[in-house]
């Protein structure tokens, strides 16, 4: 998470880089403390997730572009999120109101992915990898154990990150290569 925080600071210009290189750290602390004592701040990790989750959404709002295109793939985010919270509801007991809070945010973290305007896809499949990779960790840590969990999790999850990121840089890129061919 270090490594891509430099890289997001020092590669994508202005304010946007600079929420991501936030997000990245939140994301950084999210991982310590669901590290700490085996599970034991699973709360605190949600919190730092949560928050690097809005820091995100606010990243990709400064690209916002309505596009009707994008508007299924917003309607499946949301029914997917609705779909798997009545499937947890049950076994989420006193984590209901926090898993419903992370949900919703991280629902609308897709939605604001989809409606991002550069080109480049890369940040919506990384978002979309962030979701698969918390879904199996929420169905794991609520409901049943999942096969090879860990290593799901962990490989969803990082391949969000650099998803996130990479699509940011290369439209960053983009960005300036097509300001220079405007300046010539």
């Amino acid at each position: 998470m270090l490594t891509l925080s430099v890289l997001a600071l020092t590669k994508v210009v202005g304010l946007k880089g600079k929420l991501l290189f936030a997000a990245l750290l939140l994301s950084a602390g999210g991982d310590i403390a669901l590290a700490l004592n085996e599970g034991q701040y699973f709360t605190v990790g949600l919190g730092f997730f949560l928050v690097a989750h809005i820091v995100y959404i606010v990243a990709f709002s400064r690209d916002f572009k309505a596009q009707r295109s994008r508007i299924p793939i917003a309607v499946l985010l949301a029914v997917y999120a609705v779909a798997i919270a009545i499937i947890m509801t049950d076994s989420l007991e006193e984590m209901t109101i926090p898993v419903y809070v992370y949900m919703v945010v991280i629902t609308l973290m897709g939605i604001f992915a989809a409606f991002r305007g550069p080109k480049s896809k890369l940040v919506l499949y990384g978002a979309l990898s962030f979701i698969v990779s918390d879904s199996i960790l929420a169905i794991n840590e609520f409901m049943v154990s999942v096969p090879a969990s860990d290593y799901l999790v962990m490989l969803t999850y990082y391949l969000a990150q650099f998803l996130i990121i990479y699509g940011f840089v290369k439209d960053s890129r983009e960005s300036q290569n097509n300001t220079v061919e405007i300046q010539e």
